[in-house]
């Protein structure tokens, strides 16, 4: 890795850690109640904490830094638009962020527990994976609500850095390598990358191995009471009629950026999911997919990527919210330049509020030969970072 990207790595450590450890101070009380710091009549302490921490931290560290978190939308200075055309060379850094995910089950899960008591009291408690793992399901280390940052420079992912709330644990994607560790519970700001390579273990991506029943096996979110759309967009994709999407399904409201996990050795080998999909969902759910499809290598030939990634569209899509629910090519932010594929930052931070930006995507092992004949048939893209 370049000496800016560890720089941009360790700041972005250090600001989601800062904000979990702030959470693990704070009460139920505090994490539950309503606040106006968006001017929003849903948004809770456990929100807005977090992402104000995070845009906080990053600012310190860049006061130039452009930081994309859903409540807040965009934060950093503005500028005009002098870039040349289409050169990711000329785009701008850009931190992406999901503070707080999975916050509807979060919240569901702290209103059992007394208003007085910490949150790090309850999460530090010895049968907490298995209180939410039977409300949420499991494993925890994937299901778990979580705190997400990732970046993209010059139109490449170059890392994601996860935080799980539920198992303590952080998950780290780079060209470094993908790790998980255990978080310490004293000296959290001795944590780095180096900290992470020293002491974190591997997570690995595996094959399927010719596991023709698992290579159908899917985990997306389809819809929840009040948000509509999902399995519209879902039907409209062509991947799978009703009766096929039942049977395979294996977790239909599942979190946004740990759902890359479901690929990986987290994931119980007993029942493998052969492709995760972000269903017309907005990009700080899925862009911390992108840099475990870049930098995780086969485990049967490391000259192969371990995932592949493709982009989903069709001539009518859906819209949520007044946006796109799958693009087609043209208005995609995924962008071909000198025959390489690169996130169009330049054209991202063109929107009023990027964070809305809406995609559909299919992640699966390099050897599901399911989803490449199914994502090819229909023409959809296949998106190679360099």
């Amino acid at each position: 890795m370049q000496g800016v990207e560890v720089s941009h790595l360790n700041a972005a450590i250090k600001a989601v850690l800062m904000a979990y450890y702030d959470l693990m101070h704070a009460t139920v009380e505090d994490a539950l109640r309503i606040v106006n710091a968006y001017g929003k009549i849903d948004t809770l302490g456990m929100d807005a904490g977090p992402e104000i921490t995070i845009c906080e931290q990053l600012n310190r560290y860049d006061s130039g830094a452009v930081v994309i978190t859903e409540e807040a939308g965009k934060k950093g200075i503005n500028f005009n638009d002098t870039f040349r055309s289409g050169d990711p060379e000329t785009f701008r850094t850009v931190f992406i962020s999901d503070p707080t995910d999975r916050s509807n089950q979060l919240k569901e899960f702290l209103t059992k527990f007394p208003k007085e008591m910490k949150i790090g009291d309850i999460f530090g408690a010895s049968d907490i994976i298995a209180k939410w793992e039977e409300s949420f399901g499991g494993p925890a280390s994937i299901t778990g609500a979580s705190s997400a940052i990732s970046c993209v420079r010059h139109g490449l992912p170059i890392f994601a850095v996860i935080v799980n709330y539920i198992t303590q644990e952080l998950y780290v994607s780079c060209a470094a390598g993908n790790k998980i560790l255990k978080l310490p519970p004293e000296r959290p700001e001795l944590i780095d990358l180096d900290y992470v390579r020293k002491n974190g273990e591997v997570i690995l991506f595996p094959n399927l191995d010719g596991q023709m029943s698992s290579m159908q096996r899917f985990v997306t979110f389809l819809g929840d009471v009040g948000k509509t759309g999902y399995l519209e967009n879902f039907k409209n994709s062509g991947l799978m009629n009703d009766q096929q999407a039942n049977e395979f399904i294996h977790y239909r409201k599942p979190g946004g950026p740990s759902r890359a996990l479901y690929l990986s050795s987290l994931q119980p080998r007993i029942q493998p999911v052969g492709f995760i999909l972000a269903n017309g969902e907005k990009i700080s759910e899925w862009i911390h997919w992108l840099p475990f499809v870049r930098f995780a290598r086969s485990l049967n030939d490391d000259s192969q990527p371990a995932l592949i990634l493709y982009e989903v569209f069709n001539e009518r899509p859906s819209t949520k919210e007044g946006v796109l629910m799958s693009t087609l090519p043209n208005y995609s932010v995924f962008r071909e330049y000198n025959e390489k594929m690169y996130i169009d930052t330049s054209w991202l931070l063109k929107m009023p509020n990027p964070s809305k930006l809406r995609s559909t995507i299919i992640i699966a092992p390099y050897d599901n030969r399911w989803a490449v004949r199914a994502s090819s048939q229909f023409g959809y893209r296949q998106i190679k970072f360099y």
